[in-house]
């Protein structure tokens, strides 16, 4: 009689890629904030990979849902709890793994400012910049020199990470996941310039109200910073 137990099973395991966008205020007050894309990143302290840089994540229990494991993990190890999640892909290479045939369930998450503020750390938080070729940067904050390479990632999570990256960027153009990175009141300038950093272009501003009028409702609120005009504040449209 065949039986289950009969096969070979591979190992699973989930994998986060948490982004997130940080205001940096200009050096002069006249000038609008720049708006950076930043991704969550954590350094291994033993093999395989020891020193390389990894995406949050383990191996999956028999009793849970790689969801709930993926929340566990990224709870226990960075004490995130509050982040959209969606699963991404599932990655199943042979050799992604040298001590086992290991899958990964590979999720995207995005967190708010205000969020990721409550354990910002220069460990952790990674700029992702683009070239002109829309090749990817990851700059650490703390040292503008650090900059990461593909050899510099463990496993495939370099591969994964770009996987993510080309899914939040189709996906902004066709849902409403975009506002998971802003807070809850934002203006229209907020919004197109988290649009821009994550597509890694400029829009001209008409052009980009007329694509996301329908999106967002207006409060009767505005901004009231100082050196700038006050500018209306918009929520999502439910």
């Amino acid at each position: 009689m065949d039986s289950i137990f009969n096969y070979d099973h591979p190992f699973v395991c989930t994998d986060a890629v948490v982004f997130t966008i940080k205001t940096e205020e200009s050096d002069s007050y006249r000038k609008l904030p720049d708006t950076l894309l930043k991704i969550l990143l954590y350094k291994r302290t033993s093999e395989p990979h020891n020193g390389k840089w990894c995406l949050p994540g383990g191996f999956l229990n028999i009793d849970e849902l790689p969801e709930d494991n993926i929340r566990r993990k990224i709870s226990e190890k960075l004490h995130i709890e509050n982040c959209w999640l969606e699963q991404l892909y599932t990655f199943c290479d042979l050799k992604r793994d040298s001590r086992a045939r290991v899958l990964s369930i590979a999720y995207l998450g995005l967190m708010n400012e205000s969020e990721s503020k409550k354990f910002e750390s220069n460990d952790v938080w990674f700029t992702i910049k683009f070239n002109a070729d829309q090749t990817e940067i990851f700059q650490k904050d703390d040292c503008l020199d650090y900059i990461l390479s593909e050899a510099d990632f463990g496993f495939d999570h370099y591969n994964i990470i770009k996987t993510a990256i080309e899914r939040l960027r189709s996906k902004i153009l066709y849902t409403n996941i975009i506002f998971n990175l802003l807070p809850e009141e934002f203006t229209l300038t907020q919004l197109q310039n988290v649009y821009e950093t994550i597509l890694g272009k400029k829009d001209q501003a008409a052009n980009f109200r007329r694509k996301i009028i329908d999106m967002v409702q207006e409060t009767d609120k505005y901004t009231s910073d100082k050196g700038h005009r006050p500018a209306k504040l918009y929520t999502q449209k439910l």
